[in-house]
């Protein structure tokens, strides 16, 4: 979404340099020694000695609660051992991994457990499904990823006691910008599950495509779900052309949808439908004109820079429009299990309203005060529609004259403010910042991400703290990473763009505020790559690249600084423009002066002789005028 915003520009500059990294906590045992977990766990103690999988015996279960995740247990550690593992409901002699019921100790929560891991046995207790789908989640991290047949497969030995932070952790993937078929929204949520996420967002309408089916109104797809093929930069994208065919796009039929509920439902993912309205519309427009206050003919959006010409948001004064709408969630609730219905609602452009009489006359009917109280309007009468369908409205946070909509809980995304608000008047917020969040920003320097707008790096992502000063805790629902496609035209890119970043996020959201610690959680990140690489998942290596700027000197002169957010690395430069490797001069932390005649400076990160990301190469020039700015 397009979603640039001033303060998001200005806290991008104080993202120049890294984060600070936390100081470790006195006393904590050695990181090497423990196991690498992806949200750090609550509670977790080390045992004496390890659990070989290679000689368990049975996966037992005494409750049919337990049976499917034991079977997803079994088939898991069928795929790393070789080994065909039987589940029972009695004990076996030998070793054995038990599901047991909790029931008297409520700080397992909803979906919280306990894993203990003995040489002899493994026991897995949780209250619901959910704490034993973590418990197993938790489990899998805990082995290799693959082994040879004599290998042992040690488990070490822990105590672990593990409930989330928040129960809203979720990530937003936006299907409009570009389509994602179901086996790539499957495979997202694959991941999504291994790391603790229970709520997926789906973004299914914009301004560039409407992805799902709805029935009653088959041009949605028809039309709406397909638009002129255009590769490059999104901004330079040209306008759709005289007799230019549409074929780019896609959309999911609702038996598309019914699959991937079920697929996400056994991963304990919910769901969250959004039909983004009633600005973001121009799909829906171009599938039915009659919607919108011009009526006149439309074309979905290629990409290319918006003008005014080309009609984006509903006739809101319009009754006609809230039957349609009435429609579309009426079979939008009827597919989707999720309390939760999310409507958009924000960044409108609001002229088309000042000109269209039939908004006007309803300004004055309802004795509404500006056509941003007519927005107020429409997202209340929307809200009360979605209601009737035993939903629960959800919209972006957007600042309007008529205030906030009674039962509506509100996403804060700009900062933290809109869900500090919403919080402090009753209603329930998922914070979702940009600065710390937005999955489409870049995450190291902007010549080589080519994000939309600006900088999330990870140590950014890593530091989101939900609940900021002045919000009321009990309201906040949680919170999640939102991932807008402008610039992610397939699923290596939508891969790269999420992770490790999610990791992050991941445990901004589960574990303990104060469990926190950047330093501890490089080194587990770094034991997930290989999970990543097992898995033909894609990631990001901007955490490891040097970090260049110029700073200006009192005398107008320049010197480039370079720092890298993670800690231990040796940066090599060279400003020759030859290809660097360790062999050149090694930054020392001082600010290095521009040599007469340079144009570039290229760098790149080792440890131990070993180079780690990319070779940054960047025009000096390119530096100065950021820096005097």
């Amino acid at each position: 979404m397009l979603r640039a915003v001033i303060t998001i520009w200005i806290l991008s500059v104080l993202m120049v340099q890294p984060l600070l990294a936390s100081p470790r906590v006195p006393g904590t045992p050695n990181v090497d020694s423990l196991p690498a977990i992806i949200p750090a766990p609550a509670m977790l103690k080390t045992g004496q000695g390890h659990f070989n999988l290679r000689t368990v015996g049975s996966i037992v279960v005494k409750d049919s609660a337990h049976a499917a995740i034991a079977k997803l247990l079994a088939e898991s550690l069928g795929q790393i051992s070789g080994k065909v593992i039987p589940v029972k409901q009695k004990m076996d002699k030998g070793n054995n991994i038990v599901f047991r019921l909790s029931t008297t100790d409520s700080s397992l929560r909803t979906e919280g457990y306990r894993l203990t891991v003995t040489p002899s046995k493994i026991t897995i207790e949780a209250q619901q499904p959910a704490g034993w789908f973590y418990a197993v989640q938790t489990l899998l991290q805990m082995l290799p990823t693959r082994s040879t047949a004599r290998e042992p497969l040690l488990i070490a030995a822990v105590t672990i006691q593990d409930s989330p932070r928040f129960g809203w952790r979720g990530l937003m993937l936006d299907v409009s910008r570009h389509f994602f078929s179901k086996e790539v929204i499957m495979n997202y949520l694959d991941q999504m599950a291994k790391y603790k996420f229970n709520v997926f967002h789906w973004h299914l309408t914009d301004n560039q495509g409407w992805r799902i089916e709805i029935r009653s109104m088959p041009n949605l797809t028809r039309t709406g779900a397909w638009r002129v093929p255009r590769t490059g930069y999104w901004r330079g994208f040209q306008a759709p052309q005289p007799g230019e065919e549409a074929t780019d796009g896609g959309s999911y039929s609702q038996e598309d949808v019914k699959e991937i509920l079920a697929y996400a439902a056994a991963r304990f993912i919910t769901v969250v439908p959004e039909i983004d309205v009633p600005g973001h519309s121009l799909a829906m427009i171009a599938s039915y004109p009659e919607l919108s206050c011009t009526k006149t003919p439309q074309q979905v959006l290629a990409g290319d820079p918006w003008n005014t010409s080309r009609t984006n948001v509903l006739c809101v004064g319009n009754d006609s429009t809230y039957a349609a709408l009435d429609k579309i969630f009426g079979e939008l609730a009827a597919l989707f299990p999720s309390s939760y219905i999310h409507i958009g609602g924000d960044e409108v452009t609001r002229m088309f309203w000042e000109k269209c009489p039939v908004c006007q006359d309803r300004i004055k009917k309802e004795n509404l005060k500006s056509s941003s109280e007519l927005q107020t309007y429409f997202i209340n009468r929307l809200a009360r529609i979605i209601e009737s369908k035993g939903k629960l409205p959800m919209t972006w946070y957007d600042k309007l004259e008529g205030g906030l909509v009674p039962g509506v809980a509100y996403m804060s995304w700009k900062d933290h403010k809109g869900g500090m608000l919403a919080s402090q008047n009753g209603h329930k917020a998922v914070m979702t910042p940009a600065f710390y969040t937005y999955l489409d920003f870049y995450q190291n320097d902007p010549v080589f991400e080519n994000g939309p707008f600006t900088v999330t790096r990870l140590n950014a992502c890593y530091a989101f703290e939900p609940i900021a000063e002045g919000v009321k805790e009990e309201n906040v629902l949680g919170g999640q990473g939102s991932l807008w496609t402008e610039q992610v035209p397939n699923e290596r890119k939508l891969q790269y763009m999420t992770w490790p970043r999610a990791f992050a996020l991941a445990e901004a959201l589960w574990s303990p505020k104060e469990k926190k610690n950047w330093d501890d959680f490089v080194n587990r990140m770094e034991k997930h790559f290989p999970r990543l690489d097992d898995a033909k998942v894609k990631y990001a290596t901007g955490s490891y690249e040097p970090i260049v700027s110029a700073k200006k000197n009192a005398d107008s002169s320049f010197n480039i600084i370079i720092s890298t957010e993670i800690k231990g690395l040796d940066v090599f430069y060279t400003f020759d423009d030859t290809i660097v490797d360790e062999f050149y001069p090694k930054y020392n932390g001082r600010p290095l002066t521009i040599p007469k005649g340079a144009h570039h400076i290229r760098a790149r990160s080792y440890r131990n002789g070993q180079p780690l990301g990319r070779e940054i190469n960047l025009e000096l020039a390119d530096l100065i005028k950021r820096a005097a700015r």
